[in-house]
């Protein structure tokens, strides 16, 4: 078995065997007589012994007619049995890959004939299909794909095509994805680099450490992407490979914006100043004071109600004699917890709810 979602291709071994009555091919058998005979049977007029039916697969890449070629079994009440075994490889809209890689994919394979149908004297039937043991053992057998051979279904399709009816037989086929390799490999792999990345808010907002560590997760998850494009299909649906990466990105790029408010926060005013601690504070309330006392309020109690949020872990007390410049920076660092415990606990409950609803 073989699924490549990326070409909306589907390949499988099977045993395709068709049984049909010729009158023409009848005889009487002595007691003791033969009873059955066997015939080359071909859909080349040139290699064929009998007639046999322009049956094949409609949706074919590599079709019924590409198996290799097998004798037929003619009996003596005119029946006929030709067995065909090989691979088929068709071409069908996959669906169920919307839940990547937890999704139970689902494929078909159309049979009938090939001939204009305005004229066709074949009507075909079907049973239902049989499968081999390593199928219906329920085991993996070191493959991508495990068939669902319970959910296995057969009907009958008609379409209307360039004003005539085409009927054909359909067999609906489920798989299991192997997910356990995407888990390990994909899944994990963004949870825990996320949550990595949280890490930034305890490195000094000062450090070019911290900057460098956010945007190298950054770029690992990129990387991620990268390799997951080669097994992934392209689709206008939203995979659900997509929304963990997605929103791994966006909390990812929210502790890189965040260390770059922080190291602005405690650099604004500051450079390109020369002189004394003193100096510099002077040149904080001077410009402080030519802006907008009704905006620097504003901006003020915002950024205050978003620190103190977070001090109720950090408890980090800010004191009357201390510098306008340490207050700054233990408001930063107020903020950094902060915005540790928003990302840590909203990106809990989307991987909560993504796990909780992939299939």
């Amino acid at each position: 078995i073989d699924i490549d979602v990326k070409q909306n291709t589907f390949s499988m071994l099977v045993s395709l065997e068709l049984h049909w009555f010729d009158q023409r091919l009848a005889w009487k058998p002595f007691i003791g007589g033969c009873h059955r005979v066997t015939y080359r049977a071909s859909i080349d007029s040139e290699l064929t012994e009998i007639w046999v039916p322009n049956f094949n697969l409609q949706n074919k890449l590599e079709g019924f007619q590409m198996l290799p070629e097998a004798h037929a079994s003619v009996y003596y009440d005119g029946s006929v049995r030709w067995r065909k075994t090989g691979i088929l490889t068709g071409t069908c809209e996959l669906t169920g890959v919307i839940s990547f890689p937890f999704d139970t994919t689902s494929c078909y394979f159309d049979f009938g004939d090939d001939r204009n149908p305005l004229f066709h004297r074949v009507n075909y039937d079907y049973v239902a299909p049989q499968f081999f043991s390593s199928l219906q053992d329920n085991k993996w057998n070191f493959q991508e794909y495990r068939m669902l051979t319970s959910r296995t279904f057969v009907e009958e399709v008609t379409e209307s095509l360039s004003g005539f009816e085409n009927r054909f037989i359909r067999y609906h086929f489920f798989f299991d994805r192997a997910e356990f390799f995407y888990v390990h490999m994909f899944v994990i792999i963004y949870i825990l680099f996320t949550y990595l990345s949280f890490g930034t808010f305890w490195i000094d907002a000062e450090s070019g450490e911290r900057l460098g560590f956010g945007t190298s997760i950054l770029f690992l998850m990129v990387a991620q992407d990268i390799s997951s494009a080669d097994v992934t299909p392209v689709t206008q649906e939203f995979l659900w490979i997509g929304k963990l990466s997605l929103a791994s990105k966006l909390l990812v790029l929210f502790t890189i914006i965040h260390s770059i408010v922080a190291m602005w926060i405690l650099t604004k005013d500051f450079d390109g100043e020369d002189g004394s601690q003193e100096e510099r504070e002077h040149f904080i309330e001077t410009s402080e004071e030519k802006e907008p006392s009704r905006a620097r309020s504003f901006k003020k109690l915002v950024f205050d109600r978003y620190c103190q949020a977070g001090n109720v872990f950090a408890r980090i007390e800010i004191k009357e004699g201390d510098s306008k410049r340490l207050k700054r920076e233990k408001k930063v660092r107020m903020a950094d917890v902060t915005s540790f415990m928003l990302c840590f606990v909203a990106y809990t409950i989307l991987v909560i709810s993504l796990l909780t609803t992939r299939n």
